[in-house]
């Protein structure tokens, strides 16, 4: 069965960088149902969409990741059918795509299967990363959280959900505006018995950061997210637990930063977000929707 017979649907949620958008359906090419949620309200986005074949939605305003997705999947999935979720900074080919179809159709318990992640130039990025917990954060602290923490997420710049899975887990939670739902989604499938985990033979380029410019939001709203699903999952003792940890974790990588002024700020900004509360502190800003 190719994959234009094989029930998937592909959901990119669109923020600006129209020319990586571009690349991206370019990439992926045609013989797959294919919705573009713009959040960005582009008029350039509509036209690389509209090119593609695609279909293109354009929300009254920019509702965040997890509720684009949700808005694609409700409005135009068929039942049982997988959801590619799809970063426009990533560049994912018919062939990688095919093989982690494979994965599910040799793993029935796998609930999501990314690929292989690379930079443009080639070089490894992370794939897949510890599950966020107060027993994680604590880990990191002592820089040992990737060799002692078992329990996993795949990243969401191409991730593929089992349609089954998502009948019995649902959709994404929408109290995350950008960052941790995917993660959240995974941990709700792990704690329903599904598993989840990185298509060998499969790679994607990503351009890491590409859909956001702004360095300073983009942290305090991963923070934020942090925040958000540190307290789901482990109530406020659990947080106090999390956010003391990344506190010393921060400080910890601050004396032993080696990157310059540049990431001595990314870990003083850390440090700042966490000794404050992120959502309390996006909140006092106005930045978080």
């Amino acid at each position: 069965m190719g994959l234009a017979e094989y029930p998937i649907m592909v959901v990119v949620v669109a923020y600006g960088i129209e020319d990586q958008l571009a690349s991206c359906l370019d990439a992926l090419g045609p013989g797959l149902p294919v919705v573009i949620v713009d959040n960005g309200s582009s008029e350039r986005a509509r036209q690389v969409c509209l090119s593609a074949g695609a279909t293109y939605v354009r929300p009254a305003s920019n509702i965040g990741f997890a509720a684009a997705v949700n808005l694609a999947v409700h409005d135009h999935r068929r039942d049982g059918c997988d959801v590619l979720l799809l970063n426009p900074d990533a560049r994912l080919l018919p062939s990688d795509l095919a093989l982690m179809r494979e994965q599910f159709l040799r793993q029935r318990d796998l609930a999501a299967t990314g690929p292989r992640l690379v930079n443009p130039d080639g070089s490894s990025q992370k794939s897949e990363w510890p599950m966020p917990s107060p027993w994680t954060a604590l880990a990191s602290v002592i820089g040992v959280a990737d060799r002692v923490i078992r329990r996993r997420f795949v990243g969401g710049a191409a991730l593929l959900l089992r349609g089954d899975a998502i009948d019995a887990v649902g959709t994404l939670d929408e109290q995350y505006f950008l960052y941790a739902e995917e993660s959240d989604w995974q941990l709700r499938a792990v704690r329903a018995g599904w598993r989840v985990g990185v298509t060998p033979g499969a790679t994607a380029v990503h351009t890491s950061g590409a859909t956001s410019s702004d360095q300073d939001r983009r942290e305090l709203l991963f923070n934020a997210s942090a925040e958000r699903f540190i307290r789901k999952w482990y109530g406020t003792f659990g947080w106090q637990v999390f956010r003391a940890a990344s506190i010393i974790a921060g400080l910890r990588r601050l004396a032993f930063a080696s990157g310059g002024k540049q990431s001595k700020a990314t870990h003083v900004r850390a440090i700042t977000h966490y000794w404050r509360g992120p959502v309390r502190y996006a909140n006092a800003i106005g930045d978080t929707p």
